[in-house]
């Protein structure tokens, strides 16, 4: 990993702002989170995507973290929501804990940009996604105002995009959902 999680980020993760420009509920219909499906959310934080996507489907919704703190939040959030279907995890992006084809839904978001073995860490997206699965790709897009040293690493959309059809995925296409953000919708 590139970078490593600051958990005083916690507050900005659940901002108003990061509410209203990326709406858990809209990006979880665009996945097509619903009925039964098993959904993977890499890098789950505080359960910005998991807790709400535990809600729209039977299945179960894993939440993976490298962050105790961030697992324990989670674990947390879920008992007091009585949500019974998320299933908390410690877990690399670069090296999922799962057998291939175990889940339908895959989110990575924000998180992609972090590690520096981003082919294999696309790879092992696709090498979990049943037949049939989706994943969604959300991501920092270059501000080439930037002026922090060294500056923050970011993953290109055109990049991102070849290396999910290198992994076996057809892309949907790129969106740009802010000015900051894009998000790549891919299916298997």
């Amino acid at each position: 990993m590139k970078e490593s999680f600051d958990p005083s980020l916690i507050e900005r993760l659940e901002s108003p702002e990061r509410k209203k420009e990326l709406p858990a509920s809209s990006l979880l219909q665009m996945l097509q989170v619903n009925g039964e499906v098993d959904v993977l959310d890499i890098g789950a934080g505080t359960g910005y995507f998991s807790i709400p996507a535990a809600s729209l489907t039977t299945g179960t919704v894993y939440a993976l973290d490298t962050e105790p703190a961030m697992l324990d939040m989670m674990r947390g959030r879920a008992r007091e929501q009585g949500i019974t279907n998320v299933k908390v995890m410690e877990g690399m992006l670069e090296q999922l804990p799962f057998q291939d084809e175990t889940v339908d839904r895959v989110i990575a978001s924000l998180i992609l940009h972090i590690t520096d073995r981003l082919e294999e860490s696309v790879s092992e997206i696709a090498r979990v996604m049943r037949p049939g699965g989706r994943c969604l790709c959300l991501e920092w897009q270059e501000d080439p105002t930037e002026k922090r040293v060294p500056r923050p690493n970011r993953v290109d959309p055109q990049v991102l995009k070849a290396l999910l059809e290198q992994a076996g995925l057809q892309v949907e296409g790129i969106r740009y959902p802010t000015d900051r953000h894009y998000l790549i919708i891919a299916s298997k």
